[in-house]
């Protein structure tokens, strides 16, 4: 048996619409260039590479149509939640008196900054195979 967990992450550009009259076909372009150079990026492809029929939809809406496609990856864990458990961590250990919650937003920030590098290096590492 394998388990895993898979984060998936979806990139969407919206274009206003309007019920009665519909998206202006030059926003439409625009989006629709914006998803396509992401995709690309994100999987590595160049300007005259393929994509998939099926890797970005479109998804219309009441007010908006929605372009976009989706990543999977391995299970992360939030910044923002590694932020909090940084702060509440000092609090316990008598460095920081608030809550995550109450401290200022510049001190918050230090914790956000300080949660990413630390994502950033576990991440970075390469782990052995599992066996």
């Amino acid at each position: 048996m394998t388990e895993r967990t898979i984060t998936v992450t979806r990139r969407e550009v919206a274009v206003s619409a309007d019920g009665a009259y519909g998206a202006n076909h030059v926003e439409v372009g625009k989006a629709w260039r914006t998803a396509d150079r992401a995709y690309r990026t994100t999987h590595g492809l160049q300007d005259n590479d393929a994509i998939p029929d099926n890797a970005i939809a479109f998804f219309p809406q009441d007010e908006e149509i929605v372009i976009s496609f989706e990543t999977e990856g391995p299970a992360r864990l939030p910044g923002d939640d590694l932020a909090r458990a940084l702060a509440e961590y000092d609090r316990r250990a008598g460095r920081q008196h608030m809550p995550y919650a109450d401290l200022p937003r510049p001190d918050q920030q230090k914790y956000l900054v300080a949660a990413s590098e630390l994502i950033n290096t576990l991440y970075a590492e390469k782990l052995p195979a599992r066996k």
